[in-house]
């Protein structure tokens, strides 16, 4: 049997209705070893915090999901509390599984509606007519018809030579490293931790003091009941492997890289084909992709731009692209794209928003599309003239798969796992140097021949899968 910890998850879809890199991760690898072992092969787990017992469950819900749905994650593991998307008011996603909190805010917003007071909407990324318009509909109750799943207890369940695959961050949360102990010991688990990187140690001062100190105390303590470790990049395999070295503990170490496949809300993969599918009408297949997408997203399309995905935090050095953006905009024989980032707020990024408030945007320059849903970020990638990931550091580079996938190139930072995404089909840069950001989102604005040959050999490069990387997981726990 193998066990698959989605504990992750169930914290993260309390908070977020958007995906990122790790749940994808997780969700992915979880399906595809259910399409190749059977349900009866696969079960998830989790730990249950009021409880204080690790639970498991059938998972057959995935089986049926055609991509990360946080809604159905949210129904499985808070029932009638989680209240679904399409029924949830602007700006208070966040609440959706709180009702109280919900119903305070929602008094809130529309007090505030009522009284006509627009800056507060536009603080939220909202509008008081986006408002009036949700509270005009009908709102859905919450439900769930995941509310009978059978849960049980995997030390009731749980054989000598099972495998528990922990495939998230589960470093943060209280109890589940002294569980996964206990499972070891009482039951003789194969536990396996997937690292997607050291960054809490590796770059502490792009993460808050006590984050670092808790990821480092865990990380130590894991060696007592892993049997094993996988790194998603050579590159976090060797800083596990220092690591490992300086706390005096020998472990197996397995690298499997990532995807650089994307995958939409319509269940096909978006990879070099924009979106358009085999047998339809370009025109028509126009039409599809934009239904659905937020104004805000499409006017982002209609002039040229460069596309940033991903938490906006200062690991991501967006101070430094926006500084290199700035000296592109002064050349007044540049022919300059806008550079559009599309994610969320992260940590330490004041700077950044200093830039952004002091200069209007760079004059308009920098666009940002805030929480963009899938299907919103598949049409960015589709539109985009190319990509830049400039990041200090990086456990593998999501985004630099994704880009590819859509037959874009990208300007990459050389640093850390980047180059193993990105082989030789993007333009690399020295993420510490603002000119060697400028030279390379110049080359590739200034020099679009050079820019076709890249996206000639991405169209030449056998891509890695979802499949690929399952492959590898499986082989790799059974040796």
């Amino acid at each position: 049997m193998h066990f698959f910890d989605v504990t992750d998850i169930m914290f993260y879809v309390e908070r977020h209705t958007t995906v990122t890199g790790i749940q994808r991760v997780s969700f992915e690898v979880i399906k595809r070893m259910i399409e190749r072992h059977g349900l009866q092969a696969v079960r998830l787990s989790y730990w249950d915090r009021r409880r204080r017992e690790y639970l498991s469950m059938e998972a057959d819900f995935v089986a049926d999901m055609i991509e990360f749905d946080p809604d159905v994650w949210s129904s499985v593991f808070y029932g009638r509390g989680a209240r679904p998307r399409v029924g949830t008011a602007p700006t208070l996603e966040r609440y959706r599984n709180h009702p109280l909190k919900y119903h305070f805010h929602y008094l809130r917003r529309s007090y505030h509606a009522l009284r006509g007071n627009e800056a507060h909407f536009t603080k939220q990324g909202s509008s008081i007519a986006e408002w009036n318009s949700f509270r005009a509909g009908a709102l859905p109750e919450p439900s769930s018809k995941f509310s009978d799943l059978e849960r049980k207890p995997v030390l009731d369940i749980a054989e000598h030579g099972d495998h528990l695959l922990v495939l998230g961050a589960t470093w943060s949360i209280n109890g589940l490293g002294e569980c996964f102990q206990g499972l070891k010991d009482q039951r003789g688990l194969e536990i396996s931790q997937l690292i997607h990187d050291l960054i809490p140690i590796i770059t502490p001062e792009h993460i808050a003091s006590d984050f670092s100190e808790d990821f480092y105390d865990w990380l130590k303590a894991s060696s007592g009941y892993c049997a094993r470790y996988f790194a998603n990049s050579k590159n976090t395999a060797r800083d596990l492997s220092a690591f490992m070295d300086e706390i005096g503990v020998v472990r197996p170490i397995k690298t499997v890289p990532l995807a650089q496949d994307f995958q939409v809300a319509n269940g096909e993969a978006i990879a070099r084909s924009a979106g358009l599918q085999a047998g339809s009408s370009t025109y028509r297949a126009r039409i599809d992709r934009n239904l659905g997408l937020r104004r805000d997203i499409l006017n982002l399309s209609k002039m040229p731009f460069v596309l940033v995905v991903g938490t906006m935090e200062s690991r991501k050095n967006i101070w430094r692209l926006a500084q290199a953006w700035q000296r592109l905009s002064r050349e007044g024989n540049l022919d300059l794209p806008k550079l559009v980032f599309a994610g969320k707020p992260g940590w330490y990024n004041e700077d950044f928003n200093q830039l952004i408030k002091a200069t209007g945007n760079l004059g308009g320059w920098i666009q940002l599309a805030n929480h963009p849903t899938d299907a919103e970020l598949a049409y960015l990638y589709e539109t985009c003239l190319f990509t830049a990931t400039v990041s200090l550091y990086e456990g593998w580079g999501l985004p630099i798969g994704e880009s590819l996938s859509f037959g874009k190139t990208a300007v990459v930072a050389d640093n850390s796992s980047m180059p193993e995404v990105g082989g030789d089909m993007v333009e690399y840069c020295d993420a510490r140097s603002i000119d060697s950001i400028y030279a390379a989102c110049r080359k590739l604005i200034a020099e679009p021949d050079h820019r076709t040959a890249l996206e000639a050999r991405i169209a030449s490069t056998r891509l890695r899968s979802w499949d690929d990387v399952t492959s590898d997981f499986v082989d790799l726990l059974v040796t």
